[in-house]
């Protein structure tokens, strides 16, 4: 009895489908897999390095914030005390128009460190989503060898069971 052309091309067709699927042998997806989780588990502290960092970075601006707050008042009070001297060491005069062009220089300086906050977040949340995107990439990796190597086992079993039957006497 003759066997059907469908069957005849179906068992050399799936042996080179699993020749094209598991090209690195057998140990090689638990060992991709163990990669991969390696590298996963540096993105994490990656991520929790770069989270510390601009923790502190943010800090050390709100402290330069504080400090620049804390130096307006001084001069405030120093001024109004007569103890600031121009660059000829003339005592300054405590006026409102000092106190405005004190305010701007201090307003200019805020506005400057705040700036600085604005971009540390922006470049933070950058960093922070390419990790994320890395890891998610890892992710659907480590997936996809699940995948194939579950498709891979399914087609091992299949021609192992066609190789029998193909064996058997007619």
């Amino acid at each position: 009895m003759e066997r059907p052309v469908r069957t005849l091309l179906a068992v050399p067709l799936l042996a080179a489908v699993l020749a094209a699927i598991v090209p690195c042998g057998c140990t090689a997806a638990p060992a991709t897999l163990e990669l991969i989780a390696v590298g996963r588990r540096a993105l994490v502290e990656a991520k929790d390095t770069q989270t510390a960092q601009h923790a502190q970075l943010v800090e050390h601006i709100e402290a330069q914030q504080a400090a620049l707050d804390a130096a307006f008042d001084v001069d405030v009070t120093l001024a109004a005390a007569g103890g600031i001297t121009d660059a000829q060491g003339q005592p300054v005069q405590f006026t409102p128009q000092w106190v405005i062009s004190a305010r701007r220089g201090y307003i200019a300086a805020r506005d400057a460190l705040a700036e600085q906050v604005r971009t540390a977040e922006a470049a933070h949340a950058i960093r922070q989503d390419n990790l994320t995107a890395a890891d998610e990439a890892l992710d659907m990796a480590s997936q996809l060898i699940v995948a194939q190597w579950n498709i891979t086992e399914r087609l091992k079993t299949f021609l192992l069971s066609a190789q029998r039957s193909n064996a058997r006497p007619q």
